[in-house]
């Protein structure tokens, strides 16, 4: 697969010619294509020089002037071929001979030196802009369009395989110094803003997809001939397509393309091939009702990924996520609709009592607290006779009607959230594999007592008071971040002292696990909760279960992040009593 690039030389011909014609890199020898000219750099370099001068009317080593542009002397073609090709030095030549012969003619000065310095063979090819009949070259991109094209069809004479542009990826290009002084430090803009789009490409559906999700992150997009991006704090956007071939809006569509389809084999597939797995390592007990029922749940866990499109990790906690947030909400609405039927029902059963029970004495100087509450009811909404009452009961009607429906919509979404979460789970144990040291230091792990674990955490706790106390705030992930937040929220908030201590004891475990995604949390509780069922200790499973339940702890922060308890109210007594009236 030969590669052709180009590039102008204004001034000193004379150094470059000795470079590329340099014994040291040269194999095979040289051959030079001019009339009446010796093979070697020096005679090639005075023959061109002589052509030059001749037909522009300038001296071929002039200086590069102070303002503008030096004129263009001579144009280096560089052709390289692919080491899979195993071509030879003496083909190469030949090869790069016939291109010059066809592109330019026999008038032509070029000189063809084969090198294979760089761990492949490549010509180079120095080429005078004037011929020996005053005919003048010029290097632009219709000429490297055309070249490159006779090289391909030239190389398919010899057997070789034409250059494949369309998956060809360039490395980016760095524009100058300051842009290399960036990328040296970690300070460069484009190569963030690459970053960042390398590591949606995993988790995107689309190009749209992947845009919206940086634009949640502050990153900005302008539409146009070319699409054009800035990332926060930036000043001047920036072209895709300078980010290198890689970043275009086709290559990035085609490689999310890819990337879903290297994760559909990588995440999907397993769910379906460990049957196969289970049944050849079961032997003659393949057919008992527990191996079919363990193959029966992978494949019906395999026909879920497919029916619902999901191919990676990210999107089945993406929807875990979301109907852990959806269940979170729908339990919260639950919980409030049943304390205001309570309350509902409270007041019929009290405004029932005034009016069946309670005679004129009885409603006009209440004194027993039943009495009092009754008549404090009727008043509050304006009731004249027991027929009013019904329009409580029609309310209480309809709470019990949002009941019933809530309830089901919480039994659906409990149910997804068992499906996404046996998904993670079932992904996680079947990835679990890990090195000798990593395993020698999970079984450390694993083995620590109820105490030492409790004595962890507790430490840990200390030092999460002494930083709130005295609003220290140390470097935290995200993660991290977004806890201590809450619980800094929560401690300026009447709450109860259990929803701080909660939060508290789930970033405690955050600490010593090292855990700074919700993911990391998933992956420790279903290691726990499978250890907690084959170990066969007592104190050994308490100790697995009381982990994964700190673990699952996390998870529940995370998802009612966003979601606080309501404020306490302040005890009755410490409210001020009303004066009493004497009556005279």
């Amino acid at each position: 697969m030969p590669f052709i690039k180009t590039k102008n030389i204004h001034v000193t011909p004379n150094r470059s010619l000795r470079y590329i014609c340099d014994p040291a890199k040269t194999q095979g020898g040289l051959n030079i294509m001019s009339v009446n000219c010796m093979p070697d750099a020096r005679n090639a370099y005075l023959d061109m020089k002589q052509i030059y001068e001749y037909y522009a009317g300038r001296t071929f080593n002039e200086p590069m002037p102070k303002k503008g542009y030096a004129k263009v002397k001579l144009i280096h073609y560089i052709q390289s071929f692919d080491p899979k090709d195993n071509i030879t030095i003496d083909t190469a030549q030949k090869i790069g001979l016939d291109l010059v012969r066809e592109m330019f003619g026999e008038d032509v000065q070029a000189v063809i030196a084969t090198h294979d310095d760089m761990g492949k063979v490549h010509n180079h090819i120095m080429l005078n802009v004037y011929d020996l009949k005053g005919r003048h070259f010029y290097s632009n991109k219709a000429s490297l369009k055309k070249i490159k094209r006779l090289s391909d069809e030239i190389c398919q004479r010899y057997g070789i395989k034409p250059f494949d542009r369309e998956n060809y990826v360039r490395q980016p290009i760095i524009s100058g110094y300051h842009e290399w002084i960036n990328l040296k430090h970690g300070t460069s803009w484009k190569q963030q803003i690459r970053d960042r789009i390398d590591e949606l490409i995993a988790v995107a559906d689309s190009f749209d997809d992947l845009r919206n999700r940086m634009e949640q992150e502050g990153y900005t997009f302008k539409d146009g001939k070319n699409i054009c991006v800035k990332a926060p704090g930036q000043q001047k956007n920036v072209r895709l397509k300078t980010l290198g071939d890689n970043y275009t809006l086709e290559r990035i569509e085609k490689r999310i393309a890819e990337h879903k389809k290297k994760a559909f084999e990588v995440f999907v597939m397993p769910f379906y091939t460990i049957t196969t797995s289970i049944k050849v390592k079961a032997g003659a007990y393949k057919n008992t009702s527990p191996i079919e029922n363990t193959c029966g749940r992978f494949m019906r866990l395999y026909e879920i990924l497919v029916q619902e499109k999901i191919t990676n990790i990210h999107e089945a906690e993406d929807k875990l996520s979301s109907e852990e947030t959806k269940y979170a909400t729908i339990l919260q609405q639950l919980q409030e609709l049943k304390e205001r039927i309570t309350t509902l029902v409270s007041e019929i059963k009290s405004a029932n009592h005034y009016f069946d029970d309670m005679g004129i004495i009885q409603r006009r100087f209440p004194k027993k607290e039943q009495d009092k509450v009754a008549v404090a009811i009727v008043k509050e909404h304006g009731f004249n006779s027991k027929d009013d009452i019904s329009a409580l009961s029609e309310q209480l009607e309809k709470y019990q009607s949002e009941l019933a429906e809530l309830n089901e919509q919480l039994s659906s979404s409990g149910g997804e959230v068992r499906k996404y979460k046996e998904i993670v789970d079932e992904y996680y144990l079947l990835n679990s594999g890990e090195s000798y040291v990593d395993r020698l230091v999970r079984e450390a792990k694993d083995n620590i007592t109820q105490d030492e674990w409790n004595k962890m955490i507790s430490n840990q706790r200390k030092i999460i008071l002494e930083e709130l106390d005295t609003l220290t705030n140390p470097p935290m992930y995200h993660l991290e971040k977004q806890i201590w937040d809450k619980i800094v929220k929560l401690r300026t908030m009447s709450v109860e002292p259990y929803e701080v201590e909660r939060l508290i004891r789930a970033l405690a475990v955050m600490r010593i696990e090292g855990i700074h995604k919700v993911e990391d949390a998933r992956k420790f509780a279903a290691k726990m909760k499978n250890s907690a069922s084959t170990a066969k200790d007592v104190s050994k499973r308490r100790v697995y279960e009381c982990r994964a339940d700190d673990y699952e702890r996390i998870i529940f922060a995370v998802r009612n992040i966003d979601i606080y308890p309501p404020e306490r109210k302040p005890p009755e007594q410490n409210k001020t009593p009303p004066k009493k009236k004497h009556r005279r």
